[in-house]
């Protein structure tokens, strides 16, 4: 009997997860691959015990069964899966891992057939046979083994990722099965034909049979808008398990203004919503163990320019139109999607120097991922996907900012334990590098999917001089341009500045115009970056800058005299503009920059930010 180290890669990912427009698609595709890798690591684990190493949680046969998405999982199971497994051939070795890779597919055909099954669904033109060859070439799965008799652990855990990397290269082109000429693709993707032309067809209710009404209320049970097309995939996506668990991006941005409602606002805004939910025009929010039943809808009809453009009732809209009229202010409609991951995993791993360490180590990233969706819960987020040391999640942008930096705090925690046991290196021991890509809701969700992509790049930051454990902010202005900006974990003097800056926004402390006055004197002293000897410039601006600018610094008097309120604004003044001398004194284009993100993330309506939205 030998023992093999194997791993085994599900994917692919693009389809699954990246290709979606809907934060719905994106979560569904991301349970979808987790529930696929749940299903090869039961598989593994019946056929021998105590064989897993990646995942490795405390009682696999309960927490890796199939799960619906209607629950709100503790922790997903990535993509690839290592196990120790015993045989006393190859080919006895193949045969398990092929037993794996079928339990993947059955469980993903279980949740095609589910879908599809759907009463709903029953009359809506999709063609079965072109939606049972596309649910055929879903999965790609690939695996690789080494024997451990012939390595030492460590060597082959090496071995093992190579030679995994190089069968994921030569990937087996089989022909696709629905090959049918002349239909529409995708709009998610664009690799697959669609599954649902007879619904989108000019004269679809003259096919089908139905009136023009009912066909809109089709369409709306798949989310679809004009031009839209989905494949079978794209169609999961769309209708797998509650569609009421996933919370739509358009609530967790107006989470903070809610919160900052009266009781008897959002009692006023609930009555006026619940119409719109009646005649289907919206969906309901019951997931993420309830934190958002103050107001659990989607919140789209909350933004004033998506009300006046919906084609909803006259009545209903001016009834939601009055009540938030009434309110006098609209919430701000940017919103976060954060993406994280650890840093220095490889030098971890490699300690490993056999079975029980590799075990040690994933339990820990296991508990790390099993703690996360609490902690965005606690920022009022949303988190998308959290297995191992990847993170994905919706925050509102108010509490971005905290939430990513507990998130880091709670990794670095549960790593260095681990770490230490393992003698690593100080220097070396796991952190967890943040990226905040802040978009409007309406933006397309392949467009905030790739700036949080870019943003964690930035935060890893392989090209920087200290890469790494570090948080990274992308800004995409709707009607303006980009910003972006990186600062490091432990540089706890900026990212202080940015904790005080944002709150003195929030406050009125600081005026809106010192952004624009800094960006102006970054571009006019442009000439004298890198000259040390004309810093005396930059600095002079600054002071004339400062003493313009009209700050209206409050504290609390409870208690106090006038002379001691007076103190304490001073020093809160003081120490403002200090932090403001201090960011100035590296790059005037990373303090406008700091400053612009600063007023970004205290914002809660959209009077906050100049009144876009």
């Amino acid at each position: 009997m030998t023992d093999f180290l194997v791993a085994i890669s599900i994917g692919p990912v693009q389809s699954l997860i990246e290709a979606g427009r809907r934060a719905q698609d994106l979560w569904c595709g991301s349970w979808l691959l987790s529930e696929v890798a749940r299903a090869v690591a039961l598989k593994l684990h019946q056929t021998q015990n105590s064989c897993l190493i990646f995942p490795n949680p405390e009682h696999p046969q309960a927490e890796l069964l199939p799960q619906s998405s209607s629950d709100e999982p503790r922790a997903n199971i990535a993509n690839v899966i290592r196990a120790v497994i015993s045989a006393d051939s190859k080919e006895e070795l193949q045969n398990k891992l092929e037993k794996a890779k079928g339990a993947a597919f059955d469980r993903l055909f279980g949740i095609f057939t589910e879908v599809l099954s759907q009463n709903e669904l029953q009359n809506l033109g999709i063609d079965r046979a072109r939606w049972q060859q596309q649910q055929n070439d879903v999965l790609e799965i690939f695996s690789a083994w080494v024997s451990l008799d012939n390595h030492e652990y460590n060597a082959a855990s090496i071995r093992l990722g190579k030679l995994l990397h190089a069968r994921k290269l030569s990937r087996n082109f089989e022909p696709m099965k629905d090959c049918m000429a002349a239909l529409h693709k995708s709009t998610l993707d664009g690799s697959n034909n669609t599954v649902t032309n007879k619904l989108t067809a000019r004269d679809a209710a003259k096919k089908l049979h139905i009136r023009d009404q009912e066909l809109q209320q089709k369409r709306r049970l798949l989310g679809l808008t004009n031009e839209e097309e989905l494949d079978a995939l794209g169609v999961v996506k769309r209708r797998a398990g509650n569609l009421e668990q996933f919370t739509p991006f358009s609530r967790i941005v107006a989470h903070g203004w809610l919160n900052s409602l009266s009781d008897e606002q959002r009692a006023g805004l609930k009555v006026a919503y619940q119409p719109f939910l009646d005649s289907g025009h919206v969906t309901q929010v019951k997931g993420n163990d309830g934190i958002y039943a103050d107001f659990p809808f989607d919140g789209e009809y909350l933004f004033l320019s998506r009300l006046a453009q919906a084609d909803i009732d006259h009545d209903l809209k001016d009834k939601l139109q009055k009540q938030l009229a009434a309110i006098k202010s609209s919430p701000v409609p940017y919103g976060v999607l954060l993406k994280a991951d650890g840093d220095r995993m490889g030098d971890l791993l490699s300690k490993a120097e056999g079975k029980q360490q590799s075990k040690a180590i994933s339990k820990a990233l296991h508990e790390f991922a099993t703690s996360v969706r609490k902690t965005l819960q606690d920022h009022g987020g949303h988190a998308i996907y959290a297995g191992g040391d990847d993170v994905l999640a919706f925050v509102p942008l108010a509490q971005a900012m905290t939430c990513a930096k507990q998130l880091a705090d709670d990794f670095k925690e549960k790593m260095k334990v681990i770490a230490a046991e393992l003698k690593l290196s100080e220097a070396l021991y796991p952190t967890l590098s943040v990226g905040l890509a802040i978009g409007h809701f309406v933006q397309p969700m392949r467009q905030l999917r790739a700036r949080a992509i870019a943003a964690e790049k930035h935060a890893k930051g392989n090209k920087e001089h200290k890469p790494r454990n570090a948080l990274a902010i992308h800004l995409g202005i709707r009607s303006g341009h980009e910003i972006t900006w990186r600062c490091r974990w432990d540089d706890d003097e900026t990212l202080n500045a940015l904790t005080d800056f944002t709150h003195a926004f929030a406050q009125g402390w600081m005026p809106t115009r010192i952004m624009q006055e800094v960006r102006e004197m970054a571009v006019h002293l442009k000439w004298t970056t890198g000259q040390k000897e004309l810093a005396g410039i930059r600095e002079s601006e600054l002071e004339r800058m400062l003493a313009r600018a009209e700050f209206n610094v409050s504290v609390e008097q409870s208690g106090k005299t006038p002379e001691q309120i007076k103190e304490s604004k001073k020093a809160a003044l003081d120490k403002l503009k200090s932090q403001l001398r201090a960011q100035a004194s590296g790059s005037l284009d990373e303090l406008a920059n700091l400053l612009i993100l600063a007023r970004w993330l205290s914002a809660k309506t959209t009077a906050d930010i100049g009144g876009e939205e």
